[in-house]
């Protein structure tokens, strides 16, 4: 599982969804749009479940990409309530 508060220029959003490549891709997206403005001016809170170690290569990838642009990007794990 993946939740992402995503705070930018025009607002904010919420992105909960499990974490697949498909759901990665969306987050992007939101992000992307988001930044259309000044990537300089978006925060992005993530917090992932730890268990899904498979996609975790995908997930830094993601987080690499973000920052690079500028990006303020803040990580933590999933409360166990969330499981």
């Amino acid at each position: 599982m993946i939740e992402a508060h995503i705070s930018g220029p025009h607002g904010s959003l919420y992105y909960s969804a499990p974490t697949t490549p498909y759901d990665l891709e969306n987050l992007r997206t939101h992000v992307r749009e988001a930044d259309s403005v000044s990537p300089r001016q978006v925060h992005v809170e993530l917090r992932f479940d730890r268990s899904d170690r498979a996609l975790a290569p995908n997930l830094t990838s993601l987080i690499r990409e973000f920052t690079a642009r500028g990006i303020a990007v803040h990580v933590g794990r999933l409360r166990a309530a969330h499981r």
